[in-house]
């Protein structure tokens, strides 16, 4: 779509209709298509992909305009002016929902002003998605981002997030981008445009044909095939171009045999044309709302540009197709047609203009941010004290958490440094901001630059965090221990502390917990920084897996028992402290712990942390046997790992998720987990990771009763590479000894076992961990009866049971209660054998742990009790997704309360519950409750 052309050079300029477009027949059959589906309640994705000028914005515009009427439209366009502004896309979408948004999203304005809190993308996106889900009920929703690779990366991080969880919602999503695989844009947003079920529609160059048409659109005359395929060869096709040549020249010139066309497109000497059939006043509009990018608002460019008449103004830049019109908030604005039209005026203006009027832009702007970014491109050489005031913005900004405005700052604050010194040093405080906003793909195209730089510290901290981003985990170590190497009384402490805690976490991977604590100390005895860091994380966790329980406690004692939360002094350390108390079987602290850490982490604080925290919370929930809030937050770990692009994460993700799907008979589920448990392991070639992944494949096999398979899984953690890891050889992070041991008793082969048992009893002794002491007791139980020893079998599952009464209920007693029940019955005991047989019936229907439940059945059988069939009985027919919402709705939760919860669409909720209801014939929540109780 293209507004009319301007006054020609020497000629008369036909009166052409306000619109038009040609061709593209197929694309737009193709976009229908995917409404129609988002209408039936199949959300869909559409991407519009092709270089500048190649009628993308057209094309949306064009389905747009022909759509059924009720659709409702949210829009949203990036701007290379605002790049570094945080969420004003999100904004944008929201401009027409109306009043009412829940915060973060009616706050969204505030990001921008100096002191404002950014919140994390993740909390965005999930009230974007609240908002789509409520916009959706009367028609389709149709989102449209244009100029996508311009968006701010919080938006995009967020819109990734939102996009991710639509399942059974009325929403077609549109982007128009120049090219998929732009680095900038985030990967998870990348895994979405590369889905098989995303329609990719890359635009090619219009055909001889469609020019003709174009060309009689335009009001002139018609022009032949030859010149048609004259002109198609020249500007292969864009429509940008060929509109703009056809403007510029009559059609017979262009057919004739001695007609010169332009060198190049030179789209820069045909929009000046365009300008120089203008008046004065309306150069300057156009010149001067290019100085504010893609957009803004009328009466802001007409005081800038001192347009007398701003209405008569715009009325020429739209009759010139230079500009268009719309509103804001009822007021009204200009923005340009296409990004190559404002980057034509603004690249012609003359460098004294362009100055001058962004320093109008600066003086007019209510915005101190704003303002010092046009004073910044209003400058003609260095100027110190214009880059102090930026590199403070930028430090200021970065203490908030915004770090893609803190990067463009500090990206402007270097440019203007007049001493190399400052210069070098803000620009790699640039880079640090880039890696910390997510944006990887910049900060590794400037990997070169910084190379370039003079050797200091704080060059050598940023080259190691590039290389820890990349995966060069040995380069990385070098870059890092030189920052510590080459540091000088001007070196930043953040750039120090956050080196620290690099090596520290460095350290930790490798099992080198000396290392790991020494320098989490060495990183806390500095002065404190401006942000979180991973330090009392790293410090607690190393020593708790050196066994020095109550020292790494003592380390995290400024911590309070509950919130609030709200900076780094309430939040350093909190994950670390339900891991030890995890790891200690305090299974009702470390799950308060964790959770908390994982709130309040995504409230404000370090995103990773929160994520680590959310995934071993899940793993506290399994022990403790609270499996439908395991499987909840497994998902919804699994989710938050690959939409933030968490990927060191994902292995463990998936490992612990599995365990409460294997003991429920979802082997399929727990079996896809395992597998990319080891995918990720694998890839990351990390031994912890790799361990985890065997660890997660063993617990399935166990629980199907294939001791064999089990066996395969869980051998590799005896070769001497993976078993001297400090997880694996201390009691208590990862259960995998009783897993082995079970299997080699299964298989025959009692030796074996009791070499992995004896250190494993020793060890959970000494740290007097009651709930490793009770799994050992259970495995020597098994030991001795397969070795016809009756009495110590006995003896050791009574041990067992009286380790438990330490703790509170858990996983481990059930498992007890029915070996030893199984025992005594094949013991001739069947008295004693349904008293224990009985409780753990009891908890395996309340857990819903169908293979053993299976299993504790037949042992009750043979004792002669039939089994008790309590009220909250199994329902297979409901996949884990439908038994966690229909859990969370027994718990009394509202269908938007639930869609908050589990992060997805209320139509997600609604669509889950409806097949719940059909599967249980059931019509109603109440009876929903009489069906399922909620677990305790």
């Amino acid at each position: 779509m293209s507004r009319a052309g301007p006054r020609g050079r020497g000629r008369t300029v036909r009166s052409v209709p306000d619109t038009f477009f040609v061709g593209r027949e197929d694309e737009l059959s193709r976009m229908g298509a995917r409404l129609r589906g988002a209408a039936l309640g199949e959300p869909q994705v559409v991407v519009v992909e092709g270089p500048a000028g190649i009628g993308k914005t057209c094309l949306v515009r064009r389905f747009l305009a022909e759509m059924e009427p009720g659709c409702r439209i949210l829009r949203a366009s990036g701007d290379d002016g605002e790049m570094h502004l945080p969420y004003s896309v999100v904004a944008q979408l929201l401009v027409d929902v109306g009043d009412g948004l829940d915060p973060p999203l009616r706050e969204l304005d505030r990001c921008v002003r100096p002191g404002a809190v950014v919140p994390d993308p993740v909390v965005v996106g999930s009230a974007l998605l609240d908002v789509v889900s409520g916009t959706q009920e009367q028609s389709p929703v149709v989102m449209v981002v244009d100029d996508a690779h311009w968006a701010d990366s919080p938006s995009l991080h967020a819109l990734t997030f939102a996009l991710r969880r639509l399942r059974v919602d009325r929403v077609l999503t549109v982007l128009v981008i120049r090219d998929v695989n732009d680095l900038r844009l985030p990967a998870g947003l990348r895994r979405v445009l590369d889905d098989d079920d995303t329609l990719t529609l890359h635009l090619e160059g219009l055909a001889a044909q469609e020019i003709c048409r174009l060309n009689l659109a335009l009001g002139h005359t018609p022009l032949s095939r030859w010149a048609a395929a004259r002109l198609r060869e020249h500007t292969r096709g864009n429509p940008l171009h060929t509109q703009a040549l056809l403007h510029q020249f009559l059609p017979e010139a262009v057919a004739g045999d001695e007609a010169v066309l332009p060198a190049s497109p030179a789209h820069e000497r045909l929009v000046s044309a365009r300008l120089d059939g203008c008046g004065p006043g309306t150069r300057r509009l156009v010149e001067a709302a290019s100085v504010l990018g893609m957009s803004s608002l009328l009466h802001l460019a007409a005081h800038i540009g001192s347009v007398p008449d701003p209405l008569e103004a715009l009325a020429e830049a739209l009759e010139a197709g230079l500009l268009e019109g719309g509103t804001v908030g009822g007021l009204p604005k200009v923005a340009f047609p296409h990004p190559l039209s404002r980057a034509a005026v603004y690249q012609g203006l003359r460098p004294a203009l362009r100055s001058r009027l962004h320093e109008r832009a600066a003086r007019r702007s209510n915005d101190p941010a704003a303002a010092l970014h046009h004073r910044a491109q209003a400058a003609v050489g260095p100027d110190a004290e214009l880059a102090l005031k930026l590199h403070r913005l930028a430090a200021r900004q970065a203490s908030e958490g915004a770090w893609s405005a803190a990067a463009s700052a500090a990206m402007a604050a270097a440019r203007l440094s007049p001493h190399e010194a400052d210069h070098a040093a803000r620009f790699l405080d640039a880079v640090e901001y880039l890696l910390l906003a997510g944006d990887i793909g910049q900060a590794v195209e400037l990997e070169s630059q910084v190379l370039e730089l003079p050797s200091c510290a704080a060059r050598h901290y940023v080259l190691g965090h590039l290389a820890c981003t990349a995966g060069r985990l040995e380069e990385a170590r070098r870059s890092l221990t030189a920052c510590w190497d080459d540091c000088d009384a001007d070196t930043p402490v953040d750039t120090l502390r956050s080196a620290a805690e690099q090596l520290a976490f460095l350290h930790l991977t490798e099992s080198d917990t000396p290392r790991a604590v020494a320098w989490s100390r060495r990183g806390l005895e500095l002065p404190p920084g401006q942000r979180s860091t991973f330090l009392r994380e790293s410090l607690a966790i190393g020593l708790g897996l050196q066994g020095r329980h109550e020292e790494a406690l003592a380390s995290l004692a400024h911590l309070s028992v509950a919130g609030p939360r709200n900076g780094p002094a309430e939040l350093d350390g909190l994950m670390s402290r339900g891991l030890l108390r995890l790891w200690n079987g305090e299974l009702s602290a470390a799950r308060r712990d964790l959770k908390d850490a994982f709130l309040s982490h995504r409230r404000g604080g370090l995103p990773y942390t929160g994520l680590v925290a959310l995934s071993f919370l899940v793993d506290a929930e399994y022990r403790s046997g609270h499996w439908d809030d395991a499987v909840a937050h497994g998902t919804q770990a699994v989710s938050l790992a690959e939409d933030t692009d968490q990927v060191s994460v994902l292995a463990m993700v998936h490992s612990l998720v599995a365990g409460p799907l294997a003991a429920r008979g979802d082997f399929e589920a727990a079996v896809a987990h395992a597998d990319k448990a080891a995918e990720y392991a694998r890839a990351l070639a990390d031994i912890n990771d790799i361990a985890l992944a065997h660890t997660a494949l063993g617990t399935v096999r166990i629980a199907q009763g294939d001791h064999e398979g089990a066996l395969d899984a869980l051998l590799p953690l005896l070769d001497p590479a993976v078993v001297h890891r400090a997880a694996l050889t201390e009691i208590g992070p990862v259960l995998w000894r009783p897993l082995l041991v079970e299997a080699f008793v299964r298989t025959g082969r009692p030796d074996d076992a009791e070499a992995v048992l004896v250190p494993y009893e020793a060890g959970a002794a000494e740290r007097d961990r009651w709930l490793d002491m009770a799994a050992a007791a259970r495995c020597r139980g098994m030991l001795e009866a397969a070795r016809g020893r009756s009495e110590a079998a006995e003896q050791a599952f009574r041990a067992g049971l009286d380790h438990c009464e330490r703790g509170g209920p858990c996983w481990e007693r059930t498992l007890l209660q029915l070996a030893f029940g199984t025992f005594l019955r094949r013991s001739g005991k069947r008295s004693a054998a349904v008293a224990q047989l009985q409780p753990a019936c009891e908890a395996l229907h309340r857990l819903e742990a169908v293979p053993y439940r299976d299993r504790c059945d037949v042992e009750l059988a043979a004792c002669g009790r039939a089994p008790g069939r309590v009220a909250l009985a199994r329902h297979p027919v409901l996949t884990a997704q439908e038994l966690t919402v229909t859990r969370l709705a027994v718990r009394g939760m509202t269908n938007r309360q639930i869609a908050r919860e589990l992060v997805l669409s209320v139509k997600t909720i609604e669509y889950h519950l409806g097949n719940a209801y059909a599967k249980l014939g059931i019509n109603s929540r109440m009876e929903l409750g009489h069906r399922l109780a909620p677990q305790t």
